[in-house]
C-alpha cells in the first residue's frame, strides 16, 4: 500500500511531467500575465489576511481592473490522537456528541477538520498614477460537506494509496473538532453555510530596477473586521500585511518572487490564533504556450497561524505547489489552477482548484 507521502510524490511527478511537456511548444513571444493569485485555503488560516502575489493589472491613472477568483478545497486533516481514536471506534459514520466528548477527554490537544470550502473573491483595482493603484477585495465563503469525498476515495483505492482514515467517517459532511489548551470548539455542522467575510483594502506601487527587466512591487493591505468575530466568517480582528515582490518578464518567460508578513489574531474555525506575525514566500515561473496563453508553476511556503499548541503537525510550515493555465482575449482574462500540498499533510488542504475571470481596462 502506498503511503500518503508517496501518493503526493506521484501527484507532483505528474504535475512536473505536464509542465515540462508544455515547454516543448513555447512561442518566441507571448503576453505574460504575472503570478497566480491563489488564496491559501488551509483550514486554520482561511480567514486571516492573505497577501496574494502582486500583479500589475492597471494601466495608469483612472484605469480599472476587476477580478473574480473562485477557489474550492477538499480538506481532511487530523492530529494523530484523533486518528487513533477513530481507528479504535472502527466504524463509518459522522462524528456525534459522544465522539466529541471522547476527544475532549483525551486530556491533550487534538483537532479534526473534514469538509469542503469554497471562496469567491471579488477584487476591484483602480489606477492612481502610472505605477500606483489601490484595490478592494470582498470575499464570500461557502462551507459544505462537498462532493469530492467519493472521488478522492475512489482515486486512493484505484492507485493503492489507502483510505488515509477517510473510511472511518461519513462522506460529504462538514465537521470540525478542536481542543487547544483550555479552549474547546466543535461543529458537527457548520454554524453558517455561507456568508461574506471581512473586506480587504490595499495599495500597491512598482519601481523599475535600473536598466534591467526587473520590477520591484510593494503592497500594503489591511483586513477590516467590520462586524466583529463571526464563526467561520471573521476572526474578529483587524489584520495588517506588507509584501515585497521582484518580477521579471522577458519575451515568453516570467519569474516572480514575493515575500510578505501579516500580523493576525482572533479565531478561525473556533481556534484561537493568538497575536503573531506570519511570514510567507512564493516563487513562480510563467511561460508562454501561445501568444495569448501561458502556464504558471508556483510554489508557496508559510508558517501556520496556530502556534500555541503541543501538536507539531498543526504548527508545521505549509508547503504547496500550484499549476495553472491562463488566457487573455482583449480585456478578458480567464484561467484555471490546481493546488496540491507537498509536505506536512495534516495541516493543509489535500487538494484545491481555482477559476479566474478578470476584466482589464485598455
Amino acid at each position: 500500500m502506498i503511503s500518503r507521502h508517496n501518493q503526493h510524490k506521484v501527484r507532483l511527478a505528474t504535475v512536473w511531467a505536464l509542465f515540462v511537456f508544455a515547454l516543448t511548444a513555447i512561442p518566441s513571444q507571448a503576453e505574460l500575465l504575472g503570478p497566480l493569485r491563489v488564496h491559501d485555503m488551509t483550514p486554520f488560516n482561511l480567514l486571516r489576511l492573505d497577501m496574494l502575489p502582486a500583479q500589475e493589472v492597471t494601466s495608469g491613472p483612472g484605469s480599472w481592473a476587476v477580478e473574480v477568483e473562485i477557489s474550492h478545497a477538499n480538506t481532511f486533516v487530523m492530529s494523530e490522537n484523533v486518528g487513533a481514536y477513530l481507528e479504535q471506534r472502527d466504524r463509518r459514520g459522522p462524528l456525534r456528541t459522544e465522539d466529541v466528548e471522547a476527544i475532549e477527554s483525551l486530556g491533550e490537544d487534538a483537532y479534526f477538520v473534514d469538509g469542503e470550502v469554497s471562496a469567491l473573491e471579488l477584487t476591484v483595482h483602480r489606477g492612481i498614477t502610472r505605477r500606483s493603484s489601490v484595490y478592494l477585495t470582498l470575499p464570500l465563503y461557502d462551507f459544505t460537506g462537498g462532493f469530492l469525498d467519493g472521488t478522492v476515495e475512489g482515486f486512493h483505492s484505484t492507485f493503492g494509496f489507502g483510505s488515509q482514515g477517510r473510511d472511518l467517517v461519513a462522506r460529504d459532511r462538514f465537521q470540525t473538532v478542536a481542543r487547544f489548551g483550555r479552549g474547546n470548539a466543535a461543529y458537527l455542522d457548520p454554524p453558517v453555510t455561507s456568508g461574506w467575510g471581512d473586506p480587504v483594502v490595499g495599495v500597491r506601487h512598482s519601481w523599475p530596477v535600473g536598466e534591467s527587466h526587473w520590477n520591484l512591487i510593494v503592497d500594503g493591505a489591511a483586513k477590516i473586521a467590520v462586524s466583529g468575530e463571526r464563526p467561520f466568517l471573521s476572526t474578529g480582528s483587524h489584520d495588517f500585511g506588507l509584501q515585497a515582490s521582484l518580477q521579471r518578464k522577458h519575451r515568453r518567460q516570467g519569474i516572480y518572487l514575493s515575500a510578505s508578513v501579516v500580523r493576525t489574531e482572533g479565531e478561525a474555525l473556533g481556534v484561537p490564533l493568538g497575536s503573531d506575525l506570519v511570514p510567507t514566500v512564493t516563487a513562480a515561473y510563467e511561460v508562454g504556450l501561445t501568444r495569448h496563453t501561458s502556464a504558471i508553476l508556483q510554489l508557496y511556503a508559510s508558517e501556520g497561524a496556530v502556534r500555541e499548541t503541543s501538536i507539531e503537525e498543526i504548527k508545521a510550515n505549509k508547503y504547496q505547489a500550484s499549476l495553472g493555465l491562463r488566457t487573455r482575449r482583449g480585456p478578458l482574462v480567464y484561467g484555471f489552477a490546481v493546488t496540491e500540498n507537498v509536505a506536512n499533510f495534516q495541516n493543509t488542504a489535500d487538494i484545491g482548484m481555482s477559476l479566474t475571470l478578470a476584466w482589464l481596462s485598455q
